[in-house]
């Protein structure tokens, strides 16, 4: 636009020495013409403006991330006139990270007309991510005048971790630590107190287990699965604190996220039910989430995101020692992007737990101290930050 206006004021100025050589009708008239030019241009450009409309819509609102979405704009001329030039600015937010981006784009606009830009974009941590369409630019047709139209038009997408494929192995007694009160909803067992289901009999039944009055009435041997008892005293607590000492805190923050949800849907897939834990620091207290199926994950990431992170490193698990005084779990599985000797020795001496984790999510080229070893009363577990699943394979839970 500066660029526009002084070629234009060079014009002027070369109008009005033209004026002053040569003082006739048509000089005079082409001065006229230079002067009154950029009135219309304004005048022009005020109609056009009132006759713009802009929407925002966005392709997949749940992403993994560094996985690329599309986030289409589409504006409306609705004018007889063609819009020469329109800049569009989206606005993209972290919530979560605070990092922000604006992305800008040129494009001109038929009269009667719409046309589309497509950003295609990716996240390289998780949390929710605020786009928003903030203003549309447009400019009159030599650039001398510009008239800004305010949108805010916002959308959100919510970035998750990608789960990583791991295999544990799980203790057979697993399941049967304590008597519980949840059955799987796939799998039989040798629960009697509970049915799974009814089937016809087949050769190798036990005897007790026939349904003599329903094989009576259907003149057929029916006979009973009983059902699975699942465990619910896993619990998986996870600091989603900031190590202010890592260059790349946000990315120690996703993998501390993927392990425990790489975990939960382990321990789903092998039907193990579970409780996830971590400190809300908007509310100030430990946040509880009981996981029995694939489907309780969406209401736990939105939860997470909306509470955020916090700088203290052991909110989580002292806020679980006070609050879970009286409970019992069979192992706690401890997940932290920090590591620190006063959190080991914490949860070393944890007594409301049979087994006990440590897992540290490790920057790829640092040492781990001394005190970070296995014990018999703790299993240390560092886990890479590029590459979780290697020692997630060899843990036992």
């Amino acid at each position: 636009m500066i660029k526009s206006k002084i070629v234009y004021l060079i014009l002027l100025a070369s109008m009005v020495l033209f004026y002053i050589l040569f003082i006739d009708s048509m000089s005079l008239l082409t001065l006229i013409i230079t002067v009154i030019f950029p009135f219309l241009q304004l005048a022009l450009l005020s109609h056009v403006s009132g006759k713009i409309t802009a929407s925002m819509d966005i392709e997949t609102r749940t992403v993994p991330r560094n996985t690329d979405t599309r986030i289409i704009v589409k504006i409306k001329n609705h004018s007889l006139l063609p819009v020469s030039c329109a800049m569009a600015a989206v606005s993209i937010k972290n919530t979560l990270t605070g990092e922000c981006q604006t992305l800008t784009t040129l494009l001109p606009v038929s009269s009667d007309n719409e046309q589309s830009i497509k950003f295609s974009v990716s996240y390289a941590h998780c949390g929710k991510v605020e786009v928003t369409l903030k203003n549309l630019k447009i400019y009159d047709y030599i650039k001398l005048f510009s008239k800004t139209i305010n949108l805010n038009i916002s959308q959100e997408i919510a970035v998750v971790p990608s789960l990583v494929n791991i295999s544990p192995s799980i203790e057979v007694n697993l399941s049967g630590t304590s008597e519980s009160d949840e059955f799987s909803k796939t799998r039989p067992g040798d629960d009697c107190t509970e049915i799974f289901n009814i089937r016809e009999y087949v050769y190798g039944d036990k005897l007790n287990r026939i349904h003599w009055n329903l094989s009576t009435k259907l003149d057929g041997l029916m006979v009973k699965e009983y059902s699975l008892p699942v465990s619910s005293q896993v619990v998986i607590l996870f600091e989603f604190c900031t190590d202010e000492n890592s260059e790349d805190r946000f990315s120690k923050n996703d993998a501390a996220l993927e392990t425990a949800m790489s975990l939960s849907h382990y321990l789903i897939k092998n039907d193990i039910s579970h409780r996830i834990c971590w400190f809300d620091p908007l509310l100030k207290c430990l946040r509880n989430e009981n996981i029995t199926s694939a489907d309780d994950f969406s209401g736990f990431m939105g939860a997470v995101f909306t509470s955020g992170t916090y700088r203290n490193s052991f909110s989580a698990l002292i806020h679980h020692k006070f609050e879970n005084s009286d409970a019992h779990f069979s192992h706690t599985l401890y997940i932290s992007p920090v590591l620190s000797d006063e959190v080991f020795h914490n949860l070393s001496v944890l007594n409301n737990t049979y087994k006990k984790s440590y897992i540290y999510i490790n920057d790829s080229n640092s040492e781990l101290p001394e005190f970070f070893r296995s014990t018999d009363s703790i299993n240390a577990v560092p886990a890479d930050c590029e590459n979780i699943s290697g020692e997630l394979n060899r843990m036992i839970i």
